[in-house]
């Protein structure tokens, strides 16, 4: 059973610079006709969604001995002393690290205090952003019809929508996985790091503030690029695109959409078979309909 999802998007006329399947070549085209018309999609780095928290996750105590590496201490301690070798070798080969850096710092008349664990942990914390910054996701929602959604991501009104169909055998079908909306955030723990847990990715990059539940996202997200897309790109911004084409099945007109981009839609719905729908105002209610168009 395929899945059936959708993505708000705006009416942007900037140009863009990219690699075109259907064309086979570089092409300068409108943006949203470079994700309308030829399909193509580029996906986006968590550091850069709007909510600025997203995909914020934090670790467990016991993950410092994991994640921070030998080396990272002695970069840490030689901020503060000037360290002997044999003080070196105790911190890269010692079974437990703990207990290492406390001598190292007893032999320089300091300790283990909390300002230490506390510049320890901000290190750890320097990693989320890169670790954050390893995929790329392209989101989507389950629903065509939320008027907050229309109001925030589609220009208020004035965007549109598309529809994607994703089936089974399809390869982005594997990489898409439900957001899950909660008051907690994620907690990276040792078993996690050791265990080399391959939902790591999903745990981290589809988890939000319970505030957003009614964006009912999905999100495709990809971690190794080289292995999915078909190339890397040689094009001016350097980005991946992922190619959608096939996968969409309808067009979405916001209420508020000007005539041109409406006509230009409709045409070019009804040359590719394409549905094209007109979002409307319930005559009774506060609720939005879609009207077929073409």
């Amino acid at each position: 059973m395929g899945k059936k999802l959708y993505r708000y998007r705006s009416f942007n006329t900037d140009i863009e610079s990219g690699y075109s399947y259907i064309h086979n070549s570089m092409i300068n085209i409108e943006k949203w006709k470079f994700e309308a018309f030829e399909g193509l999609v580029y996906p986006s780095s968590p550091l850069y969604f709007n909510d600025p928290y997203d995909c914020e996750f934090c670790f467990r105590p016991d993950i410092l001995e994991n994640i921070v590496d030998r080396e990272t201490y002695i970069h840490l301690l030689e901020r503060r002393f000037s360290l002997k070798q044999e003080e070196k070798d105790r911190l890269l080969y010692s079974e437990n690290v703990e207990r290492a850096i406390q001598m190292v710092l007893q032999a320089h008349g300091a300790k283990l205090s909390d300002s230490w664990m506390n510049l320890l942990k901000s290190s750890l914390d320097g990693c989320m952003d890169k670790i954050k910054d390893a995929v790329r996701v392209v989101c989507l929602s389950e629903v065509y019809d939320s008027m907050l959604m229309w109001s925030h991501y589609a220009k208020n009104h004035m965007g549109y929508c598309i529809e994607y169909d994703f089936e089974e055998n399809d390869m982005y079908y594997r990489h898409l996985y439900p957001v899950t909306y909660t008051k907690d955030r994620y907690v990276i723990s040792k078993a996690d790091i050791q265990n080399g847990s391959n939902d790591l990715i999903y745990k981290t990059t589809c988890r939000k503030s319970d505030v957003w539940a009614y964006e009912k996202e999905w999100r495709i997200v990809i971690a190794n690029l080289n292995k999915v897309m078909p190339q890397e790109l040689d094009c001016p911004n350097g980005k991946y695109v992922l190619d959608l084409k096939s996968n969409i099945k309808a067009f979405y007109l916001g209420a508020k959409a000007s005539d041109n981009f409406k006509e230009a839609m409709i045409q070019f719905g009804t040359e590719n078979n394409i549905a094209v729908y007109e979002m409307v105002l319930s005559s009774e209610t506060y609720e939005l309909e879609a009207k077929r168009m073409a």
